[in-house]
């Protein structure tokens, strides 16, 4: 009559098993839609040309010696860069704890303790009543079997916001090198604006000294002589201007490089010649391009596995328990065979009821997910506008070209006629003066010119992210990602 029953038993568990997974599921969420990714299409960009993306060192394209090694010193010792590779570690240790949960665990554990045991509890004698070494040894293992990918996706989740510091720390390279190279190129500007507006203040001196000799002679008056020295004074506000902005330029170079004593002597270099022009590609290579917008894919991407992961914790957990080890009463009895004891337990967890934590776990990673949507969705938005921005100011710069090349060109011109004039005796030297102010005054808008078309350049180098490429840094495995298509309007 014995076996029957052992058999109905056994037949019994698998099927109480079955009802209790469908049970735990019974309550499970529904599943989400997918979230809309905004495109960056052709027609939101100024029309695209034949440039190229920049590349890694874009800097060493200008063949300055001084600008390669004021980058190469930033990006060495910036406290930016630092608080960008500590948040790189900071992300590699969650990664790290995410992928510990997904191992097995096997713990050694020892005790010693000192008892007396009551005489009137649940030792009888010769126990009760007397005090005894209690000592125990063992090793205690440990697995959860994940199957429904609660601690997996979790370790998925870690690994995109790892990639994501990475780009974040990518990204802070590329922005303090287009920082350090815009300001080098302020201090180169505004020392050759010091240099002509110099040559000014000299002419304008010497107009003044010959309209007062003039004077002296019965040639010319006082109200004649006013004016001049009004004219003599205002490139002297303007160099008094422009020593105080370069000195304030060189103070926030020496911060971006974070130097110290070791800032090296600056000199005076030509201002290079760029063209700035926008990739072919710009629309497709825009994300995988710019750090912040790859960053805030990633993070897309982790949300959308986190939320898969609060799903999993909907499912059943399943584990298994195993320990082996020695216990005893008697610390001369704890190394005997008899003293041996083991024990394996399968255990299952069904969530049945919680007050809602479940479901507000995943509702708060529901809500990651709109909130890193909407952020990878204005990171496209700003590039686009940074893009256009600096885009329009280079071809505006560029633009300002040839007109102004006209004008020095003429100026040129008319100036060696007065040389030639005041040579022959045909005209004096306010003339020439005259001149040569004309001239150097056009040169004087020219290097700002230069000075505005280089920092659009510089800029639209940031815009396309300095450097930055996506394709070009080690990726996590395919099953840490979730499919993202950032050229269409879903994923």
């Amino acid at each position: 009559m014995n076996t029957p029953l052992r058999t109905q038993h056994i037949f019994l568990t698998p099927i109480a098993l079955a009802v209790m997974l469908v049970t735990g599921c019974a309550s499970l969420p529904h599943a989400d839609s997918a979230p809309k990714l905004r495109a960056a299409q052709n027609n939101d960009f100024v029309t695209p040309t034949t440039g190229q993306w920049p590349a890694a060192a874009w800097w060493q394209d200008l063949h300055d010696a001084q600008l390669n090694q004021l980058i190469g010193q930033a990006l060495k010792d910036s406290p930016s860069i630092e608080v960008a590779q500590a948040r790189v570690l900071q992300a590699q240790a969650v990664t790290d704890s995410a992928a510990a949960n997904r191992g097995m665990k096997l713990d050694a554990n020892g005790s010693l303790s000192r008892n007396k045991y009551s005489s009137n509890s649940f030792y009888p004698p010769p126990i009760g009543g007397k005090s005894y070494y209690d000592g125990e040894l063992s090793l205690n293992f440990s697995y959860d079997f994940d199957f429904w990918g609660h601690n997996r996706k979790a370790l998925q989740a870690a690994l995109g916001r790892e990639t994501a510091s990475r780009a974040d720390a990518a990204g802070a390279a590329a922005t303090l090198s287009a920082s350090v190279a815009s300001t080098y190129y302020q201090w180169q500007v505004f020392n050759q604006r010091i240099a002509i507006q110099e040559q000014i203040a000299s002419e304008q001196r010497h107009l003044l000294d010959i309209e007062i000799k003039r004077m002296k002679a019965g040639l010319s008056s006082d109200n004649n002589v006013a004016p001049l020295r009004a004219n003599a004074a205002l490139p002297e506000q303007t160099l008094v201007q422009l020593k105080s902005q370069r000195d304030q330029v060189l103070y926030q170079l020496k911060s971006l490089v974070a130097s110290g004593s070791d800032f090296p002597a600056l000199q005076a270099q030509p201002l290079p010649q760029l063209n700035g022009e926008l990739p072919s590609t710009l629309s497709l290579d825009l994300i995988a391009r710019r750090a912040d917008t790859a960053a805030a894919r990633d993070r897309v991407q982790a949300s959308l596995t986190d939320v898969e992961s609060a799903r999993a914790a909907f499912y059943p957990d399943i584990n298994l328990s195993a320990s082996a080890g020695l216990s005893s009463l008697s610390m001369g009895r704890l190394f005997s065979s008899t003293s041996e004891q083991t024990g394996i337990m399968p255990a299952i967890h069904l969530p049945l009821f919680d007050s809602g934590r479940l479901h507000a776990n995943l509702d708060s990673n529901r809500a990651e997910v709109a909130l890193a949507v909407a952020q990878y969705n204005q990171s496209v938005q700003n590039a686009v506008t940074e893009i256009n921005d600096a885009e329009l100011r280079v071809q505006s710069a560029n633009n300002e070209f040839e007109p102004l090349q006209r004008q020095i060109q003429a100026r040129q011109y008319a100036l060696e006629n007065t040389q030639k004039l005041v040579k022959a005796g045909l005209q004096d030297g306010s003339a020439l003066a005259t001149a040569k102010l004309l001239k150097s005054n056009l040169q004087d808008q020219e290097i700002a010119r230069q000075g505005r078309a280089l920092q659009a350049h510089i800029d639209l180098i940031k815009a396309l992210g300095g450097g930055y490429d996506d394709g070009a840094k080690p990726q996590p495995s395919d099953s840490a990602k979730v499919a993202i298509n950032p050229s269409h309007s879903s994923i």
